[in-house]
C-alpha cells in the first residue's frame, strides 16, 4: 500500500471554540497527540484554516501566533494544495450544512481525502448528490465522529460474519443530537453482522409510557437494556448520593428515573431488531447491548473520555491521519448516507406514536 507525506491539512470549520470537535482536530494535526506510546506530530506539514464565522477570535489568533497556523478568509485559498480537508460543522456535527458543503468540494484539489465531522448531510437526496459531486472530482469523502472508533469497554467487537438477532443502544440528550450519536455508536457494531448491513425496512417512535408498553410488548428486549445498563460506570439515582450499587432495571427504577424517555424501534431489511433508547436521568454514559444467532448477549460501554482532552479524538486523528496519507476508507461511506436518511425521519416521524413508517429508500447496503 501506498503511504502519502503529508505537507499541507486543511481545516474548513463552521466555527472554532474550545471544547468543540473543530477545536479537538485541529489542535491534534497543528500541535501533535499521543499515538503509538509516543507523542506524535507531522513534521514539516502545514496547517490552514478557513473559519466560516470569521469575527474576530482571539485562540485562533493564539495559533497562528504560536503554532503557525495560516488561516485563510478564502475558502479556495485554504484548501490549495492541500493533501487532506477536514471539515467539523458547528456543536456534536449533527447539523450538516449541505451547501457549505457543495462549495467545499468543488474547490479540493483532485484526488484527495476529505474527512467530514458529523452527518455528510441532512438527507439522504443531500448524501446521494453529494457523493456524486464528491466522485466527479475524485475527492474520496468519509464523514463520522468519535463514537464510531472509540474504546469500549469492555473491548467488545463482534465477530465479522456473527449472526445478529436483536441490538439495543441506550443514549442521553436532545433531539436530534441523542439520536444521532447512538446511530454513531450503534451502527459500527451491527454492521459486522452476517451479510453486513442490508438497510432499514421502517422505523416506529415511542415517548412517555409508551415506550415502557413497547418493551413490555417485545417491541425490544428488557434482558437487552438490563444488559447495556450493567455496563455503566455513571448508574444515577440513588447511586449518586451514596455510591450505592442496584440492579436499575431488576428494581423497577429505569421508568422512575427516565425523564422525558424516547424509543425508536428499526427494522432491518435481514430481520435484524435495533433499538434507540433516550433515558435521560437513569446513566449518564452510552451502552448498548446485542444478541447473537445462538443466544448470546454482549454489551459495552461507548467510552467518551471526558473533558478537557477528550482524548476519543486521539483515536479519530489517528483514522484521518491513516486516510489522508492511504486514501483508504477506513468504513463505508454508505453508513453516512444510511445515517442522513435516518435522521431525516427521526427528526419528524410521519406517523403515531408505535405505528410503523415503512422506509424504502433506506435500502442501503453495506459491509459483510
Amino acid at each position: 500500500m501506498n503511504v502519502k507525506r503529508l505537507k499541507q491539512i486543511a481545516f474548513v470549520l463552521e466555527d472554532f471554540a474550545l471544547q468543540t470537535p473543530g477545536q479537538q482536530l485541529l489542535d491534534r494535526f497543528l500541535m501533535g497527540y499521543p499515538r503509538d506510546g509516543a507523542f506524535h506530530r507531522l513534521e514539516n506539514c502545514r496547517v490552514s484554516a478557513h473559519i466560516a464565522d470569521q469575527a474576530a477570535n482571539a485562540e485562533i489568533e493564539r495559533r497562528e501566533k504560536s503554532f503557525g497556523l495560516r488561516v485563510r478568509r478564502d475558502l479556495r485559498q485554504a484548501v490549495a494544495g492541500a493533501d487532506g480537508v477536514i471539515v467539523a460543522w458547528r456543536g456534536s456535527g449533527v447539523e450538516a450544512k449541505d451547501e457549505l458543503l457543495k462549495e467545499i468540494l468543488p474547490s479540493v484539489p483532485r484526488g484527495t481525502p476529505c474527512f467530514v465531522h458529523g452527518a455528510l448531510s441532512a438527507s439522504l437526496a443531500g448524501a446521494q448528490e453529494i457523493k456524486r459531486l464528491a466522485f466527479s472530482r475524485r475527492v474520496v469523502v468519509l464523514a463520522g465522529t468519535p463514537l464510531g472508533v472509540t474504546w469500549r469497554l469492555p473491548e467488545v467487537e463482534i465477530p465479522q460474519g456473527t449472526a445478529l438477532k436483536e441490538a439495543l443502544v441506550v443514549v442521553q440528550g436532545k433531539s436530534p443530537t441523542a439520536e444521532f450519536e447512538s446511530l454513531e455508536a450503534l451502527l459500527p457494531v451491527i454492521e459486522r453482522r452476517q451479510g453486513g448491513e442490508s438497510g432499514v425496512r421502517n422505523v416506529r417512535f415511542f415517548q412517555g409510557t409508551n415506550v415502557w408498553k413497547s418493551g413490555e410488548d417485545g417491541q425490544w428486549s428488557w434482558p437487552l437494556l438490563a444488559s447495556a445498563l450493567a455496563r455503566s460506570d455513571s448508574p444515577q439515582g440513588d447511586a449518586v448520593k451514596d455510591g450505592r450499587t442496584q440492579d436499575l432495571a431488576g428494581l423497577g427504577l429505569v421508568q422512575k428515573l427516565a425523564r422525558e424517555p424516547r424509543g425508536w424501534a428499526l427494522e432491518h431489511r435481514d430481520g435484524l431488531r435495533s433499538t434507540i433508547l433516550v433515558l435521560d436521568g437513569v446513566v449518564a454514559d452510552y451502552n448498548f447491548a446485542v444478541r447473537t444467532g445462538d443466544g448470546q448477549i454482549l454489551s459495552a460501554q461507548v467510552y467518551r473520555p471526558p473533558a478537557p482532552a477528550e482524548h476519543h479524538f486521539t483515536r479519530l486523528a489517528t483514522g484521518i491521519e491513516d486516510f489522508f496519507r492511504t486514501g483508504k476508507q477506513p468504513w463505508a461511506l454508505e453508513r453516512s448516507a444510511l445515517i442522513a436518511g435516518l435522521l431525516e425521519v427521526l427528526r419528524n416521524p410521519s406517523a403515531p406514536h408505535g405505528q410503523a413508517i415503512e422506509t424504502p429508500e433506506l435500502r442501503i447496503s453495506y459491509g459483510g
